[in-house]
């Protein structure tokens, strides 16, 4: 849960208001570039939402991606074998994760993904609106 509140609550702004700068570029910086954002510690520490991930479920994001066992333990601590078989991700898109990439197939104009948030704010009748742009 801190890696979520430390990405869903890190701002892409610099101190005048302007996008980050790619420095090898000199261009306006993607997430690609810089990922969440500058982390802000003050925010994180009251996040609201969460997504909530364990050991197990970034194993399955592995299995997803095509890893074999062999390939997993190198990740993990005890040298288990995995069987990606009875995992439950269908594909890496799946994984609870506060980011994702989107690749479009072709003819294809719609792609949708599941995220499971747990509410760590005061407030238990707190709403909250989502905001994506594409």
């Amino acid at each position: 849960a801190v890696k979520s509140a430390l990405m869903t609550t890190a701002y892409n702004l610099d101190n005048s208001g302007s996008n980050f700068t790619d420095l090898a570029t000199g261009q306006q910086s993607s997430p690609f570039v810089h990922g969440s954002g500058h982390v802000d510690p003050n925010k994180a520490s009251n996040p609201g939402l969460v997504y909530d991930i364990d050991t197990s479920q970034y194993i399955a994001f592995l299995c997803a991606s095509g890893y074999d066992s062999k390939k997993i333990a190198v990740f993990l601590k005890e040298s288990s074998t995995i069987d990606c078989s009875t995992q439950k991700l269908s594909s890496p898109g799946d994984l609870n994760y506060p980011s994702f990439s989107v690749v479009f197939e072709a003819g294809k104009d719609v792609v949708e993904y599941t995220r499971t948030v747990k509410n760590v704010g005061t407030s238990v009748d707190a709403m909250y609106m989502v905001n994506v742009n594409a």
